[in-house]
């Protein structure tokens, strides 16, 4: 291990803090790379040498600081980690008042080492997880077996149940988000097999599901979107928030993800009226297919739509004349007329007039099963590339 800067400067405020006498951190060069006084950084220590070089502490009596360069009174001891001598702590001061501190401090010093050597490890092992799950979402990872030897290095389940969750933010504000992210991961809910992801401007929920895939798992899935979008909004903002299918393979976690994102651009541009936002790709139904179709086979199929018919234009149809509210509704309500109606606060026969207007302009009776698909589909590929 390394005494970098920060370190050395971290070990000073903290030695500092207790002892209150000023604390000089050398590194193995004999340079002052963290002290009390700013002054004496990045200047040269003579005797910080000679400790290396003996590996035996030094005491700087009154008046023998001038025949050394960069010195002052006090004592001077080796900073060993895993039984080598990486820098030299020193204490300035009269000797009598600092020479009895000196084990505390070099102890001190030496147990700061050991907690940020396994904090940094902890850090590694944690971005060295991240990247492997950061890689089975982009479906990186073909081969199996290396798959496997992964999922053993870092301990995880492989054929364990998972979820994932894409999370939207109005704002990206990446301290933000971090911060939350530590909170949230103290959550009860969130369990040492989930891990949250910053994936460009969202975050990412992959969650572990124990359960058995049924309607209860279902609403679990969803009672967490709600507790996870509850917490983000009282200390951020209100988020979108998509939900994949549930996997039991890693290497299928790329699918779950996909499927979050499909389900937060397709609720989003359809105008779902979801509950606080959140998106279901279960939920969907037909809709699952509209971002597999290509812009040239949805500008087609709207032309198509009308074929004949020049006086129409797609727009004022959709837009003026509220049909994808009307086609909405009457999904909703299975063609009842009456209920339509209700939903839509008009009066049933305004309902009809309205229909029977959409028949002689467009050629659609909405009162017919196909012909009300026909629309239905034309609508949301048109709000979904508009």
């Amino acid at each position: 291990m390394n005494l970098t800067r920060e370190l050395a400067e971290k070990i000073v405020t903290k030695t500092m803090d207790v002892l209150g006498k000023n604390i000089n951190i050398m590194n193995s060069q004999g340079i002052i790379i963290g002290s009390g006084d700013k002054n004496r950084l990045n200047t040269f220590h003579e005797v910080a040498n000679q400790v290396i070089e003996t590996q035996q502490k030094f005491i700087i009596k009154s008046g023998e600081s001038k025949e050394f360069k960069g010195v002052r009174e006090g004592i001077n001891l080796p900073i060993l980690f895993n039984k080598s001598i990486i820098g030299v702590v020193g204490i300035t001061g009269k000797v009598a008042e600092v020479a009895g501190y000196g084990k505390i401090v070099k102890n001190m010093v030496e147990l700061i080492l050991q907690q940020e050597f396994l904090r940094h490890e902890i850090e590694l092992d944690k971005k060295a997880k991240e990247n492997f799950y950061q890689q089975l979402l982009n479906n990186e990872i073909k081969d199996q077996n290396l798959l496997a030897d992964k999922a053993k290095l870092f301990k995880l389940n492989k054929n364990l149940n998972r979820v994932v969750y894409l999370i939207k933010f109005t704002e990206f504000n990446s301290k933000l988000v971090t911060n939350l992210t530590n909170r949230l991961n103290r959550l009860s809910f969130i369990k040492a097999n989930d891990i949250f992801l910053i994936r460009g401007d969202n975050l990412v929920l992959i969650k572990s599901v124990n359960f058995i895939k049924n309607k209860i798992q279902e609403q679990k899935i969803l009672e967490l979107a709600k507790n996870i979008n509850l917490k983000i909004a009282k200390e951020i903002s209100d988020p979108k928030i998509g939900i994949g299918r549930t996997v039991n393979e890693l290497s299928a976690l790329h699918i779950s993800y996909q499927e979050a994102k499909f389900a937060l651009e397709i609720g989003e541009k359809l105008n779902f009226s979801a509950k606080n936002g959140i998106y279901n790709i279960s939920e969907f139904g037909y809709d699952y297919l509209i971002p597999f179709i290509d812009d040239h086979h949805a500008q087609n199929f709207l032309n198509n739509l009308f074929r004949g018919n020049n006086k129409i234009k797609i727009n004022e149809l959709f837009n003026q004349y509220e049909l994808g509210k009307i086609i909405d509704a009457l999904i909703k309500n299975d063609l009842n007329i009456s209920q339509t109606a209700k939903e839509l606060y008009v009066h049933r026969n305004t309902l009809l007039y309205q229909l029977n207007k959409i028949r002689d302009e467009t050629g659609y009776d909405l009162k017919n099963l196909s012909n009300l698909f026909t629309l239905l589909i034309g609508y949301h590929i048109f709000l979904f590339n508009k």
